[in-house]
């Protein structure tokens, strides 16, 4: 080896140690004092989540989906890329027949994944320590049948089928739990119509009687008919807790026509706990709710979004 990188080396080495020793001496000869932090630092939590929104009619689309591309895309990124690792938009496809009678959302379907609970320091829906708000003025509220005077994600769940449709804002864990049907799909294996839903237990029913009753009941009568091909869901996570839903799941089948064929086929045992006498045995929009979406977003944010370029 070259003698003068030799030299080299031994002269950064003595440097680092001396400078050590130094730090060391200066260390001990100071009075020890309790240093506390000034922020409040998040653990690692990744997370996925869920937000259904739904318009009164399709002449809204226009306006619904200038808030989307022109204002809340922007925001949304400028919020939360940090810790964001997907940011995507599902168009909801157009309702089966009788699909209002399963709560059904008819815009779009957003999903995240989370690297960190976006509302750790927060008591309402909304992240604290953000500089800017996000935008939105109370027309959005309205084409969007939500309550104008609860901001943009109400505090207090007020669904109902012929009232509010309010911003459903929900998180599960990275991965499905529950695995009833399907698990060797891909891909190649067709199209996907995927029955995306989320429910509620009533009041007083714990979260362990009500799953029972799901995995028992209702996800195996919905898995044994031959136009389901994927059955997959997972509890809701209490933390964060943006909405009063209890369980989400997903059943897929080829199209819509396979969809209706199956719910006039579905036996499930009605629970003794049921308050609503029709299946799924929760009120639709109240306790259930859901959307109708393809396996392939419209748009996924964090790699598409180039701002809201418009045509000549």
């Amino acid at each position: 080896m070259n003698i003068k990188i030799i030299a080299r080396n031994l002269s950064a080495i003595l440097l680092v140690t001396t400078l050590m020793q130094v730090g060391l001496a200066h260390a001990q000869s100071q009075p020890s004092a309790k240093v506390e932090a000034s922020h409040q630092y998040q653990p690692f939590q990744p997370m996925r989540s869920f937000i259904f929104v739904t318009v009164r009619d399709d002449s809204d689309l226009p306006a619904a989906y200038r808030w989307l591309y022109k204002d809340h895309v922007a925001d949304s990124i400028s919020q939360f890329a940090p810790y964001v690792t997907r940011y995507a938009t599902y168009r909801a496809l157009p309702l089966p027949k009788n699909g209002e009678d399963y709560g059904t959302y008819n815009w779009i379907m957003t999903e995240h994944y989370w690297l960190i609970n976006p509302f750790h320091t927060s008591s309402s829906s909304a992240p604290n320590g953000i500089a800017f708000g996000e935008t939105y003025d109370k027309h959005y509220l309205e084409i969007t049948r939500q309550p104008t005077d609860q901001g943009l994600r109400p505090d207090q769940w007020v669904g109902s089928r012929e009232g509010f449709h309010p911003t459903v804002f929900a998180f599960a864990p990275l991965f499905w739990e529950d695995d009833f049907k399907g698990s060797d799909r891909t891909v190649e294996d067709g199209p996907n119509y995927r029955w995306l839903i989320m429910f509620h237990y009533p009041d007083g029913i714990s979260r362990e009687e009500g799953d029972k009753w799901f995995k028992e009941k209702f996800a195996p009568a919905l898995a044994k008919l031959p136009e389901v091909n994927r059955l997959i869901s997972s509890r809701i996570l209490q933390t964060p807790k943006t909405s009063p839903f209890d369980r989400v799941a997903e059943i897929w089948f080829d199209n819509s026509k396979q969809f209706e064929k199956a719910m006039t086929e579905v036996k499930v045992e009605k629970p003794s706990w049921a308050k609503y006498d029709k299946f799924p045995y929760f009120e639709p929009y109240k306790d259930f709710v859901g959307e109708f979406l393809l396996d392939y977003p419209e748009s996924n944010h964090m790699e598409q979004f180039k701002g809201y370029v418009t045509t000549r």
